[in-house]
């Protein structure tokens, strides 16, 4: 086995993946430079799959206008799925989000965040998901990068804020009653966000879009989600999974 060597005076210095054994990065670099960053050494990286629920990692906000049953539970369903259900009252509503700001869009260091998931009645709900500064969303915070469902329909949006000035989009998808749907988006660790909605049976694309313009890189975040009510009737959010992972940041 090879092993790194100090001060080899080459024209270039020698680079390994350190793992249980050891593999030289400059024999085809090309590809490990891809499959290195699903290393955490290269990457820092949340898959959360809910086979499990530790309530003390999240933040949870309810806000609730009379006798409170709001919950997060995990369902017995295939995959692992937690049920996040309002009480019901019009606009309670139940917010997650976890553990500390500790994602930022910064330059050369790419982010992609997804989240598979679906709604009893995004006719009558609103619904968000991605990165925040703080520990909610409904009330608006200065900075995200958010899907989100707006009151009074069930069309699928996505936006960007930064120092509150956001840039929002309807993305054209609406979803329906108890359909899973997966949303995802992307930080090109230069100047870009893209977005995709995709098709849950075969993650086809259905929908997807970019700009440049308010693009939250200057706060660290939160990964969370939520649900509210929009009429006098629980509602329940159901998510399988979220994942985020960017490059792992040298400031």
């Amino acid at each position: 086995m090879e092993f790194p060597h100090a001060d080899i005076n080459a024209h270039q210095p020698e680079l390994f993946i350190r793992d249980i054994e050891f593999l030289n990065y400059h024999i085809n670099h090309d590809k490990w430079d891809w499959w290195r960053l699903f290393d955490i050494i290269g990457a820092h990286r949340l898959d959360i799959d809910f086979d499990r629920y530790a309530a003390a990692e999240w933040t949870v906000t309810t806000l609730e206008a009379g006798g409170g049953v709001a919950s997060e539970v995990l369902a017995d369903m295939v995959n692992g799925v937690i049920v996040i259900s309002n009480a019901a009252g019009n606009l309670d509503r139940d917010e997650l989000v976890y553990g500390s700001e500790s994602w930022l869009l910064e330059p050369d260091y790419p982010l992609y965040a997804e989240i598979r998931c679906k709604i009893s009645d995004p006719d009558a709900a609103s619904f968000w998901f991605g990165l925040v500064t703080g520990t909610v969303w409904f009330t608006n915070p200065n900075d995200y990068m958010v899907f989100y469902i707006d009151n009074a329909d069930d069309d699928i949006h996505f936006a960007t804020a930064k120092d509150g000035t956001a840039t929002t989009v309807d993305t054209t998808e609406d979803l329906g009653d108890f359909t899973w749907i997966r949303l995802g988006f992307h930080y090109d660790g230069v100047d870009t966000v893209h977005w995709f909605v995709l098709r849950d049976s075969d993650e086809y694309c259905l929908a997807t879009g970019s700009w440049t313009t308010n693009i939250p890189d200057d706060e660290e975040m939160r990964i969370g989600f939520g649900i509210r009510n929009d009429e006098a009737v629980i509602k329940a959010l159901y998510v399988d999974y979220i994942k985020v992972a960017q490059k792992r940041v040298i400031e």
